[in-house]
């Protein structure tokens, strides 16, 4: 057996006209892999060129609308004794592919075959939309390969035991193929839909399938027949909490739930149909929640939308993400947004300003969230309940925990928050806290827009 010293990593990719993709494809891997191969499968672009002048050894493979055909013919040329197979859009950050080596290292004596790591999908603009998990390192050895014609997946061919080790919390892949430009090549070239449509073709009931296809009709926008095979799909899965194929049932019943959020007449009966039959299947799904949290919030029913939303985040805590929550843990702000102005609605104050102080603390320059806050506070304090904080006590805390009061650009930001929500004994205590030559500027300032209502 080889040594933990010894360990290495063969980078494997299949790729088709990816000139814009390669050269950052194969840029994280310098330095960290032994060896980088690129198996062409029909480019007529610059992929082969740009490959061939990083150092990679370029193979062709001949496209037979089989993805784990061409990804083990991949895996046929490496001779070391992992496996990274990251797709050409798909990268790891520097930091990590560093992690990546240590790993193998630790792992190459011990019974581990593969490594779980989140999965970072990133717009056009870099920003995170959604956080899924997939394994792409695994031991080189016979036996292990990749099934399925299209959404294929590594695994023990031969039976024998495969056993995964959870790294999501230290290593993260980031995917730019969901990116508008990107996606908008997969979708036209209606490839995928095809391979689908050969494997339905053999298998009409595979449930797995039809969410797949649903995702495609889904990206090309086209609604309705994506909605009709989410349906499908959901009928023809076994009702049973014991499910083969967590993150595929998940996509099924977020994406259909998704397309019922976005049509405003949906009846609260139908939506929570699928709902429940998602919840009874997969209990632990955060993702189900939150979009059930964000059909009330559209229809302003803010005590379910706040049980819902707060039934997520307690899942996504409980549970993490490995196989699991993908889009509440991408789009983790919007959901405590939502959480704070629905205990808002419901006179939930003091856990309104708690979420508003857990997004102040990772921006603390969102307008909206300190407006919100302040307004809770300034209800609280006309309440004249005995305990509710003054104004002095809110800038007190605000400028212990939030804010850097020396500073006159923090000062006036939440001056101008105070003046939004007509907070007056807190503009009062903030306007204390400039001298007289800086409130001429300030007063002139706020005049100029309008007294403040904006950012």
């Amino acid at each position: 057996m080889k040594s933990r010293s010894r360990a290495r990593i063969s980078q494997c990719m299949i790729v088709k006209n990816e000139e814009h993709n390669i050269e950052k494809a194969l840029s994280w891997g310098k330095g960290i892999v032994s060896e980088q191969i690129v198996v062409d499968t029909g480019s007529t672009d610059r992929t082969v060129e740009i490959a061939e002048r990083m150092g990679a050894k370029v193979y062709y493979f001949e496209w037979i609308d089989d993805f784990a055909a061409a990804k083990n013919y991949a895996i046929s040329k490496a001779k070391y004794e992992w496996i990274a197979l990251l797709d050409a859009d798909e990268y790891f950050s520097e930091e990590d592919a560093k992690k990546v080596l240590y790993y193998v290292r630790k792992l190459q004596d011990k019974k581990y075959d593969a490594i779980i790591s989140s999965w970072i999908h990133l717009n056009d603009a870099g920003e995170v939309t959604a956080v899924g998990t997939q394994s792409r390192v695994f031991r080189n050895r016979p036996g292990v390969g990749y099934i399925g014609r299209i959404h294929e997946y590594i695994m023990s061919t031969d039976g024998s035991e495969f056993n995964f080790v959870d790294a999501t919390n230290e290593l993260s892949i980031y995917h730019t193929g969901y990116g508008k430009i990107g996606h908008e090549k997969k979708v036209s070239s209606g490839r995928n839909i095809k391979i689908i449509q050969k494997e339905l073709k053999e298998n009409p009931d595979s449930y797995r399938m039809l969410g797949y296809l649903g995702d495609e009709y889904y990206s090309a926008n086209d609604l309705e027949k994506a909605e009709e095979a989410f349906r499908k799909s959901i009928s023809l899965m076994p009702d049973t909490v014991e499910v083969a194929d967590p993150i595929r049932t998940a996509m099924t019943f977020t994406k259909l739930l998704e397309i019922l959020y976005a049509k405003i007449d949906t009846p609260e009966d139908i939506f929570m149909e699928i709902y429940e039959k998602g919840v009874r299947r997969l209990p632990q799904e955060a993702d189900l929640d939150y979009y059930a949290g964000k059909y009330f919030v559209r229809h302003n029913n803010w005590k379910e939308a706040e049980k819902h939303l707060k039934l997520s985040l307690e899942k996504l805590e409980k549970y993490g993400t490995a196989f699991k929550s993908m889009f509440v843990s991408g789009d983790i702000r919007q959901a405590y947004e939502m959480l704070a102005g629905c205990c808002f609605n419901n006179n939930n104050l003091a856990e309104c300003i708690n979420y508003c102080v857990v997004l102040l603390k990772n921006d603390r320059y969102l307008m909206n969230t300190l407006y919100l806050m302040l307004t809770a506070f300034a209800i609280d304090e006309c309440s004249k309940r005995q305990g509710a904080s003054t104004a002095d006590m809110v800038a007190s805390f605000l400028g212990q925990n939030l804010y850097n009061f020396t500073t006159l650009k923090d000062r006036l930001f939440v001056l101008k928050a105070a003046m939004r929500a007509g907070y007056s004994s807190m503009v009062q205590v903030m306007r204390g806290m400039f001298s007289p030559e800086e409130l001429l500027v300030v007063d002139q300032a706020l005049a100029g827009e309008g007294g403040g209502n904006e950012a």
